[in-house]
């Protein structure tokens, strides 16, 4: 039968056709060389434009209006390729569960004498309305196994389209975050007025050179993988803590409409609030630290990777810094004293009362990229991968215990 030799041709085809989740591709590898030329570069482009005027108002609102449209367009596009992903793998389990079906059904066919079983069935009827009835079975069996094929081979066909159109979703999302940090250079020392941190881009440099001498430290030769003497060298963990013993938030990450901006992590505080030890969220490696920022004062930015993938924790805000580039922490290492209010604000103009300001953003800065807009941008809620009380105000009393 002409069904049947497609049944054939398609498990001939099995071992081709049964998809694989798709694997992304890995990062494209960076030499300590790399980084100086992506650091001289910055610096060339600063003293370049080291004269340049600011913006007026009117440019800064424009400015603005294309941030918030790039970064709503940046969020769609990420709940596209969490739908798609989503779809791919229910695809995929289809498929899977599918494929079994079609060689259960050959093997019966096989084991039934091939393409006689359905006529054997048919004639075996002991009546003439038994053998109308027998046909009709035979019929609907073939039909049935028609229909079970089309469907599987659409089941593929989508799976690769929605594979084609992930990957053209991540692309959009690249060329948007490409955007969205044009717009923010555009803004220089003024980006304090769309997020809680910002640093000028003498400190984006100074940042980026000490995390370049932390790899020359770790002996990287110029045209070396870092990850083979930096990266892949970093304490591994399975999980974050919070950085205060007791405390709790006060203000929480994304957009603050009543503040005008994006807020790139959580504010967290406690009573009594002086001399309050800040302690590093995780195992790993202090990237920088920034001394007296207009809008963020003192800052740590540490390395971590957690369960195989990259992050940066960032801490601002503080009174004092306990640490230095290149040192390595753990999760139980004091990085810094809560500042904020009468401790900071004298040069810290993006203080309101004494707090810590916590983000925790993917990837590495200095080493993925060097813009401190990057660093805001893929900044994620630290709710995430910290296991914070439900809600602002809820109190905790130790870094560690689950609620």
């Amino acid at each position: 039968m002409k069904y049947m030799k497609k049944i054939v041709q398609v498990c001939l085809m099995l071992a081709i056709l049964v998809p694989t989740l798709m694997v992304p591709k890995e990062a494209q590898a960076k030499t300590l060389r790399d980084l100086k030329n992506e650091l001289q570069a910055i610096e060339d482009k600063y003293n370049a434009n080291a004269q340049q005027q600011q913006l007026t108002k009117k440019q800064m609102a424009e400015v603005q209006a294309n941030i918030d449209k790039i970064k709503a367009d940046m969020k769609q596009i990420n709940v596209d390729v969490d739908n798609l992903t989503n779809e791919i793998a229910e695809l995929e389990d289809s498929i899977v569960k599918k494929d079994k079906e079609i060689k259960d059904l050959v093997n019966f066919v096989q084991v039934s004498n091939g393409e006689s079983a359905y006529l054997e069935y048919a004639f075996g009827a002991k009546s003439f309305t038994d053998f109308i009835y027998r046909m009709a079975v035979s019929e609907k069996l073939a039909s049935y196994n028609e229909e079970m094929i089309a469907s599987y081979n659409k089941m593929i066909k989508d799976n690769e389209n929605k594979k084609v159109e992930l990957k053209q979703k991540k692309e959009d999302l690249t060329v948007k975050q490409g955007e969205l940090d044009k717009e923010l250079a555009k803004l220089g020392n003024e980006l304090s007025a769309l997020a809680d941190t910002s640093v000028s881009i003498k400190d984006q440099i100074k940042a980026q050179k000490e995390v370049v001498q932390n790899y020359v430290n770790l002996g990287c030769d110029l045209d070396q993988d870092i990850s083979s003497c930096g990266r892949g060298l970093l304490p591994s963990n399975t999980a974050f803590y919070r950085p205060l013993r007791q405390g709790h938030i006060t203000s929480e990450w994304g957009n603050r409409p009543l503040f005008s901006g994006f807020h790139e992590g959580i504010d967290m505080t406690v009573r009594p609030n002086t001399n309050v030890p800040v302690y590093s969220t995780g195992n790993g490696v202090v990237a920088s630290t920034i001394h007296r920022s207009s809008c963020g004062g003192n800052m740590i930015l540490i390395h971590h990777t957690v369960n195989g993938r990259t992050y940066t924790s960032m801490y601002a805000h503080l009174r004092s810094i306990h640490v230095s580039p290149g040192q390595y922490v753990t999760s139980q290492t004091q990085i810094g004293v809560m500042g904020g209010h009468d401790d900071t604000k004298a040069y810290d103009s993006c203080t309101f009362g004494a707090h810590l300001h916590f983000t925790i953003s993917t990837g590495l800065y200095g080493v993925d990229y060097g813009s401190w807009s990057t660093l805001i941008s893929r900044s994620i809620n630290p709710r995430s991968m910290v296991n914070f009380p439900g809600g602002t105000y809820n109190e905790w009393y130790d870094r560690f215990t689950a609620y």
